[in-house]
């Protein structure tokens, strides 16, 4: 399966997210009233937001969740569970790391499910709805990677929760945009909407007003109002995980024919909302539904597959279809600033995907050149073009931190997989040596992007000739930046043993010239060091390596034998 990449869509927090509501206290602060005390935990989760990540900006989230406790124990509202649900499911996923995040991120799912209760509003209930589906969908994620054999049966039912939740949440949305279409006019349009609230408890829908001038009356605030583009978040994102539960089984099977018309019908329903700025997102997801069926008809005859089938054939089916999807963005510029780089890099992954199947398939031929290593070749590199292009893309304020690093890491792999081919392909074996050299700085520098300085060492920035990178750094502090959560974690983890994956390749194998082996091995030395010293939630166990050498197994076929040596050998 591709890499998972962090790629949020702009305003997706803002959009979905209910507006904090203060109180009216002018005095001195005790937080010994529901009013103050909720002012308290806005103040302090904006004060976490200004600082985004380290320990003085978790400090600030963890004050605001001991805030809105208080204020929940004082008066049992909405926004106290609403705004407490939301700082913890911040807190579980942006900070705190495995084991501890697991409770807190199930608190966080509890408050939302006590929101939920505490409206009858439905379109606050639409957008606690969101959140609580993307809650449930971390924790599986989270689930997962710990230990998804033991986890298997919950992980499956909280991924069918957040199906379920989501599903509501875009029925309730596609209601209220058919009812306020512009088909109606703007008195029809209230009277829906007055019509929608009648008899529920919600707030009054008004923009956020200064306390100062509400002359001691309490202030409304503003009702986030389903839109077009937010439906489209709603539909993308509910797509997502259909796709999960296809792919997350013990065994590979096809979806049953209820569950491919469900998603079907997704997608035929949010046509109909879609701006043409949008329009790129939705055939994105036709693709990646294509991409996700042809996955498990893989997994499920590979065992079978011979040279002679074709069976790269639907994949460069799906490389035309995405690159006729960037083409139309040049046409069409997307609203989202996201959709070119998810676009590149599904792309460079598809390519990838063609190439581990030609590498796995060359088994059947005799060692030495072979057609099908030439494939590999020329599919690894159309994958390095789309990601280098990716990578270069400018960024803004709603590009994750993470993205980048997970390019970097893309690309290592790619470089090393070149690397592999030196025994079936000459131009390969020519350059392995520089391949090898790419492999390490791309996993270098995609653990400085996110503060893992010690997988740089000397030696690993090779000059800007021929196939060579020029890419910038510095080797700085070895020490880890303060935890920013499982994810962030959990790809850094990933880039370290790539890391170690590249200085294995080097030492171990024949792939270069004996000379060229010494930094690998000093390098190989210094990253393990710096690993082993890591203790409690920041140390990489076993399962750490098991889970990334079940992910290679995953996308390459097969590991070989050699290779689980090595590891072995490593971390005994």
């Amino acid at each position: 399966m591709p890499p998972k990449r962090s790629l949020k869509r702009r305003g997706e927090d803002e959009d979905r997210r209910q507006s904090k509501k203060v109180g009216k206290n002018k005095r001195e602060i005790t937080y010994d009233t529901y009013d103050e005390a909720l002012d308290g935990g806005v103040e302090m989760e904006e004060k976490g937001e200004r600082y985004k990540d380290g320990d003085k900006s978790q400090r600030f989230y963890e004050r605001a969740v001991e805030l809105y406790e208080k204020a929940l124990g004082f008066q049992e509202t909405y926004d106290a569970a609403y705004n407490q649900a939301r700082a913890l499911y911040t807190l579980s996923t942006s900070f705190l790391l495995p084991p501890s995040c697991v409770p807190t991120l199930r608190r966080s799912i509890a408050l939302y499910t006590q929101a939920t209760n505490l409206t009858n509003s439905p379109l606050l209930r639409m957008d606690v709805g969101f959140n609580l589906s993307q809650s449930y969908s971390s924790l599986a994620d989270i689930l997962e990677d710990l230990d998804s054999d033991t986890h298997l049966e919950e992980i499956r039912k909280l991924r069918i929760q957040a199906r379920d939740i989501l599903q509501e949440v875009m029925d309730g949305q596609e209601e209220y945009l058919r009812a306020t279409s512009e088909d109606n006019d703007a008195d029809e349009t209230e009277e829906v909407v007055d019509e929608i609230e009648t008899g529920a408890d919600a707030p009054e829908e008004s923009m956020e007003v200064d306390p100062d001038d509400q002359d001691g009356e309490e202030e409304t605030f503003e009702t986030h109002l389903p839109t077009p583009s937010t439906y489209i978040d709603t539909v993308i994102t509910l797509i997502d995980i259909h796709l999960s539960l296809w792919t997350a089984t013990v065994e590979p099977q096809t979806p049953i024919q209820e569950d491919q018309l469900a998603v079907r019908n997704i997608l035929d329903r949010a046509a109909v909302f879609a701006s043409p700025g949008r329009q790129a997102e939705l055939d994105l997801a036709e693709v990646k539904v294509l991409l996700s069926m042809d996955s498990i008809i893989w997994e499920i005859y590979k065992g079978q597959a011979q040279p002679t089938m074709g069976l790269e054939k639907s994949l460069e089916g799906a490389i035309a279809a995405l690159t006729a999807i960037s083409s139309s963005l040049d046409i069409t510029p997307p609203e989202e600033p996201t959709v070119k780089p998810e676009i590149l890099t599904i792309l460079a992954d598809t390519h990838v995907v063609i190439a581990n199947r030609m590498i796995f398939l060359n088994k059947h031929y005799p060692p030495g050149p072979s057609p099908l290593a030439q494939q590999a070749w020329f599919h690894l590199s159309q994958a390095t073009v789309h990601l280098n292009t990716a990578l270069e893309l400018p960024t803004s304020a709603f590009t994750p931190k993470e993205f980048k690093p997970s390019v970097l890491l893309s690309l290592a792999k790619a470089s090393l997989s070149r690397a592999k081919l030196s025994p079936s392909h000459d131009t390969a074996k020519r350059n392995a040596t520089q391949l090898i050299d790419n492999a390490n700085t791309y996993a270098a520098r995609a653990g400085e992007g996110l503060g893992w300085k010690f997988l740089r060492f000397d030696g690993s920035a090779p000059a800007s000739t021929g196939l060579t990178l020029s890419i910038g750094g510095s080797n700085g502090k070895d020490e880890l930046p303060w935890q920013a959560g499982w994810e962030s974690e959990l790809l850094a983890r990933n880039i370290a043993l790539q890391q170690i994956r590249n200085c294995l390749y080097a030492t171990k194998s024949e792939i270069i010239p004996q000379e060229d082996k010494n930094k690998y091995a000093t390098g190989l030395k210094k990253v393990l060091n710096k690993l082993n010293a890591q203790q409690g939630e920041r140390a990489i166990s076993q399962k750490d390596v098991e889970r990334f050498l079940a992910e290679i197994e995953d996308d390459e076929g097969l590991i070989e034998e050699t290779e689980k040596g090595w590891w072995k050998e490593v971390f005994a």
